[in-house]
């Protein structure tokens, strides 16, 4: 087997280890202040609702730092909950696949083999035959 296959197949074996996983988790973080401008929202109507705010002035124009909800919270951490299960999967599918294909390439009659014993069509007698 070529030597740069063998590199390709091993580099996306470490790079893509829970890729789906861990992408999942960093668009979930609930993050610790949200920034709203002013224009979309005052003062009087955050302090109306009890929201904690700042008010922050950047070179994007004045607005308010906002604490997320706890409603905001508990979306984020459903959402990891229900998602990673299925993020797991396809990260465990990857790495068989990458195995499997690096496998196949490095021997193919030995992985074929391998395959026919494991889905139990090998063996010496054959299909229908007697001993």
């Amino acid at each position: 087997m070529n030597i740069i296959w063998k590199v390709l197949l091993v580099g996306m074996l470490v790079f893509c280890q829970s890729c789906a996983t861990s992408k999942l988790w960093d668009d979930t973080r609930t993050p610790e202040w949200i920034w709203i401008d002013a224009n979309k929202i005052s003062a009087e109507t955050l302090q109306k609702r009890g929201v904690e705010y700042r008010v922050q002035d950047t070179q994007w124009g004045k607005g308010y730092l906002i604490k997320p909800s706890m409603t905001e919270k508990m979306t984020d951490f459903q959402l990891r909950m229900l998602g990673t299960p299925v993020t797991l999967a396809v990260d465990a599918v990857t790495s068989v696949a990458v195995v499997g294909v690096y496998l196949l390439l490095s021997d193919p009659v030995g992985t074929l083999s391998l395959l026919e014993l494991a889905s139990g069509h090998g063996g010496s007698h054959g299909h229908g035959g007697r001993r």
